[in-house]
């Protein structure tokens, strides 16, 4: 069961537990430990926050309030449907940090899951062992993987937020949507009325999308808006909807279970692809027999690689953003394929914004690729192409950039 909580400190404070949160891993505490812990050394934690935005430009630590929802052992499919809410063309802001996936062993799982959570944590160590990402390595994993995470918002946008889990048919979403309902009421003492948010995430039905990019621009950026048919994983989603720029409306999760595909990391050997099949296979097998008795439970055994399609849509600066973060070197290989690159691309077919897009190599003539604070390496093939100072043309980078994209279905 989701432990949701509430915290009241200095912005800072909140910002550096998340920080926290977000790289330690489960079993050296609470959400409530680390906060404590971030509180007693009060000048550490603002070093800590002040050092990851100057030279990260994390900027999501500027976001937080004096105050913060908490939430631990929230499934991963909770979050996602959580963030899936934020952005402003949902007319709801907010920040949060949930616990990176890159850093920390996902090895807990809803109590539903049972053996397949085991099974598909022990492919995923063999990945890892093998030399794949950890944010690669992750694909083989449920939805019903276990984090947490701290989010931060004004009284009104928690209730949008809350309102909408409040209403989703998954048990686990109605306790955290009322939960939260309850903590704006003690703490505010507000009665705030119910807002529906424009975009729905349906559980239930099929829905086509178009694939494709369109873009209309009337020599403004502000004038720039962006309609795009995209497929990806859910782990591809997740980040893309964490970024809280543009609007993602993701097809029905039962559209997703019968279409049964899922994405395949480049860097999987043969071995991984045969176990990650074999994964694959089990959860669709679950997913359909909790469909047929109309069991939203079946939304726990998506696999985080399971291949979704979505419309995407954005105005102005959002846009530019998306294309600067998602083109770049250091950015995970699909979202950086799916979106970042094919954005870049169309944005690029007008003159005037073809310096103000793309990675930093193209736009400022330098490359500052951060080493990974895990494994303190440069990752980038740009980078290393270049030794950081590209040259060459922004479709020659985009095309080294590019990795192949492959999918499987069972």
């Amino acid at each position: 069961m989701v432990k949701v909580g509430f915290l009241e400190d200095e912005p800072i404070i909140l910002a550096a537990t998340g920080v926290k949160i977000s790289q330690t891993p489960f079993e050296e505490g609470s959400i409530l430990d680390l906060y404590n812990k971030c509180r007693k050394d009060r000048k550490k934690s603002k070093e800590l926050v002040n050092s990851i935005m100057r030279n990260h430009g994390h900027m999501i630590l500027a976001d937080f309030l004096p105050y913060a929802i908490t939430l631990e052992d929230l499934s991963r499919f909770a979050a996602i449907y959580l963030w899936q809410k934020v952005n402003a063309g949902n007319l709801v802001f907010g920040a949060g940090i949930e616990a990176s996936l890159r850093v920390i062993r996902p090895n807990r799982f809803c109590k539903i899951l049972k053996e397949l959570g085991k099974e598909a944590f022990g492919v995923y160590q063999k990945a890892i062992r093998l030399g794949v990402k950890e944010q690669d390595a992750r694909y083989v994993l449920p939805e019903g993987t276990l984090t947490r995470m701290i989010f931060s918002a004004p009284p009104r946008y928690l209730i949008k937020i809350a309102t909408d889990l409040k209403k989703a048919p998954l048990k686990e979403l109605q306790e955290i949507g009322k939960k939260i309902i309850n903590i704006v009421k003690e703490k505010f003492k507000l009665q705030i009325p119910e807002e529906d948010l424009p975009c729905q995430w349906s559980f239930w039905g099929r829905k086509k999308i178009k694939q494709g990019i369109w873009t209309k621009y009337q020599n403004s950026i502000y004038s720039l808006s962006l309609d795009m048919g995209i497929r990806g994983s859910l782990a591809m989603y997740a980040q893309l909807v964490r970024q809280r720029q543009i609007l993602c409306n993701i097809e029905p999760l039962e559209g997703i279970a019968y279409k049964s595909r899922f994405v395949i990391p480049p860097n999987f050997s043969k071995s991984l692809k045969k176990e990650y099949k074999e994964i694959a296979k089990k959860a669709k097998a679950k997913q359909m027999e909790l469909i047929k008795k109309k069991d939203p439970n079946f939304v726990y055994f998506l696999l985080l690689g399971q291949e979704a399609e979505s419309e995407i849509y954005g105005k102005g600066f959002q846009i530019i953003e998306t294309s600067k973060a998602r083109s770049e070197g250091v950015a995970q290989w699909e979202i950086r394929n799916t979106v970042g690159i094919p954005i870049t691309r169309e944005l690029a077919k007008y003159p005037f914004l073809k310096k103000k897009i793309g990675p930093r190599c193209w736009r400022e003539g330098r490359c500052i690729e951060p080493q990974t604070f895990k494994t303190k390496k440069n990752i980038c093939k740009a980078f290393s192409l270049s030794k950081g100072k590209w040259q060459g043309s922004l479709e020659q980078l985009l095309q080294v950039l590019t990795e192949p994209y492959h999918t499987f279905r069972v």
